[in-house]
């Protein structure tokens, strides 16, 4: 009876460690926003994540002393429509950059997706509307877009006849 008891007991013990196991496995396939940017950042040796300090352009530098609320280089919209909190981020060497996205999913973040390399990045600043995401000067009406394609599951240009009017 007492060897009954304790496989019974082996057996509810080990179903308990499995669904403990199982949770903890689904929450570690969603990693967080901080696991996320490491991991670009590792993939990207010296690349920074874009800030405030990094533009040069003179009409944004005034707009950012008066509204500390907006980062240049970042961005939290929704590109993908899916009802979850994005991420934008610009990777900054130099004068170069690199635009990410980060889609929001339930629980964490999906992987970073290259958008688009950057040129004069220390010029600009990123903003977004709906489903599209633009870098260019402040104030200006040049500059670069892409829009979220959710047939494609993917970005593409802003037709630059469209972009630059």
């Amino acid at each position: 009876m007492k060897l009954v008891v304790m496989a019974v007991g082996s057996v509810f013990l080990i179903n308990a460690c499995a669904a403990k196991e199982a949770s903890l496995s689904a929450a570690d396939s969603v990693p967080s926003l901080g696991n996320v940017v490491a991991a670009m950042l590792a993939a990207n040796p010296g690349w920074h994540l874009g800030t405030n300090e990094d533009c040069k352009n003179p009409g944004l530098r005034q707009k950012l002393v008066n509204n500390s609320a907006y980062q240049a280089y970042r961005a939290i919209p929704d590109l993908d429509g899916d009802g979850h909190t994005d991420r934008v981020f610009v990777l900054i060497r130099g004068d170069s950059g690199k635009l990410y996205w980060i889609p929001g999913r339930d629980g964490g973040f999906g992987a970073a997706q290259l958008v688009a390399k950057l040129e004069q990045v220390s010029t600009g600043g990123v903003y977004t509307s709906q489903r599209t995401v633009f870098f260019g000067p402040f104030d200006s009406d040049v500059g670069e877009a892409w829009t979220w394609r959710s047939e494609k599951h993917a970005f593409e240009p802003v037709r630059d006849d469209v972009n630059n009017r």
